[in-house]
């Protein structure tokens, strides 16, 4: 057992290699102005078309991650959960767990008692060291163990029973869903398992905030726009839909 949590740097390996490909880019850009003729032409435009579409959001991945670690203050999405204090022994599932970064800080501002399940896919692509064992881990070491039950699961397909939460949240999760009516199951399957009256908490990055395309420049298109999300939650019978932008990042509270 580790005596520190381990949550891993979010696409390490995408960071990885768009930092190689983008100084690449970059190094060909620079050469260009040390030459002469077509092939100078030719290194500028192509350099700078691959510095705008992989350095810049390598970059922008590292410098969010380091952001992350130091635990963003504006960005707590524990704060805004008000029904963990308002339900007595809540039963709380976090879909895309991954290693247990923001379903152990649930974890641990419950003080009414009850349960956090969380469910994940396990690709090490997303989170570096993301595993079933890894998350089981750092729950031990951040003394939650007995309060949180993880197994693997997608959002499409969650393997729990109708009506089984009093709280569902899902973070940055539903715009990796690449079928093309993924995204609408996985609404359907937050509201099955939700009980009636259930709170749903849906983070995603806005596409058109200035932070997000600061950070990710044309990767920005990953993501999509605040009325997306809107639009599919009122199709699936959720209401009473509040949404709040935190610095690009958009949080919906919804009910069953």
């Amino acid at each position: 057992m580790e005596d520190k949590p381990k949550y891993g740097w979010y696409v390490k390996d995408l960071i990885i290699g768009f930092n190689i490909i983008g100084l690449i880019g970059l190094s060909a850009f620079i050469y260009g102005f040390l030459i002469d003729g077509i092939a100078q032409i030719f290194l500028i435009i192509s350099g700078l078309a691959v510095v705008l579409v992989f350095l810049w959001p390598g970059i922008g991945m590292i410098i969010l991650n380091l952001y992350l670690l130091r635990k963003i203050p504006k960005i707590d999405l524990i704060a805004r959960m008000k029904a963990l204090d308002e339900i007595s022994n809540p039963q709380i599932l976090d879909v895309g767990c991954g290693t247990g970064r923001t379903a152990i800080k649930i974890a641990k501002a419950l003080k009414n008692g009850g349960h956090l399940f969380g469910i994940d896919i396990y690709s090490k692509m997303a989170i570096s060291g993301n595993s079933l064992d890894t998350v089981q881990n750092n729950a031990i070491v951040e003394k939650v163990e007995e309060r949180t039950t993880f197994k693997n699961g997608s959002a499409i397909d969650i393997p729990f029973e109708n009506n089984s939460f009093d709280i569902v949240n899902v973070s940055s999760v539903l715009h990796e869903i690449h079928d093309p009516n993924g995204q609408d199951k996985a609404m359907k399957e937050l509201y099955r398992v939700l009980k009636p009256g259930g709170y749903l908490y849906l983070s995603e990055w806005n596409r058109t905030s200035w932070q997000l395309i600061a950070f990710s420049g044309l990767c920005c298109f990953v993501f999509k726009h605040k009325d997306y999300w809107e639009k599919l939650l009122k199709e699936n019978k959720f209401k009473n839909i509040i949404y709040e932008n935190i610095t690009g990042f958009g949080i919906f509270t919804v009910r069953k």
